[in-house]
């Protein structure tokens, strides 16, 4: 996690990185959700790009790609986002607010940040953790805000 500079910002679904935009389209509907794009609160895109390292570090790396894009969307119900690199493709994942936990990521010990999710994520049978990296623009604390009010809203009901 630490092992990246990370830029965010917010955008329209369509002006994601057209990969990511392909995935979540098809995603959802192999999954059956309703209409995402029209219920869109906010979307965002993180570029990630992986810090430059020593030789023994490197060979130790489980990503493949330098350079990684992460598409986040927010819609009343669910946290949907997706992780597209050159070499490691492309995948969607999706929570539902009603089932997930969300906490700031902020370590003290590396400098990185995002959000850890906590709970049933995707077709998962279990609780699982996932971690979505965000940079340090203002663009990452409104959308860590757009996820906090829809959890808010979603569990209330």
């Amino acid at each position: 996690m630490g092992d990246y500079n990370r830029s965010t910002r917010e955008c329209a679904f369509d002006q994601m990185h057209p990969d990511m935009v392909k995935g979540i389209r098809e995603y959802a509907q192999k999954h059956q959700l309703d209409d995402i794009e029209a219920s869109i609160l906010m979307c965002c895109e993180t570029i990630s790009e992986k810090k430059k390292k020593g030789f023994f570090a490197s060979l130790v790396s489980t990503d493949p790609d330098t350079v990684h894009f992460t598409g986040m969307l927010v819609t009343p119900s669910w946290l949907i986002w997706t992780r597209s690199g050159a070499k490691y493709g492309t995948m969607v994942s999706s929570a539902r607010f009603q089932d997930i936990e969300v906490k700031n990521f902020t370590p003290q010990l590396i400098e990185d940040s995002g959000m850890s999710i906590f709970g049933f994520v995707g077709d998962s049978a279990e609780r699982v953790t996932a971690f979505i990296g965000l940079g340090p623009e203002p663009a990452a604390q409104k959308f860590r805000e757009t996820v906090q009010q829809a959890i808010t809203k979603a569990t209330k009901g």
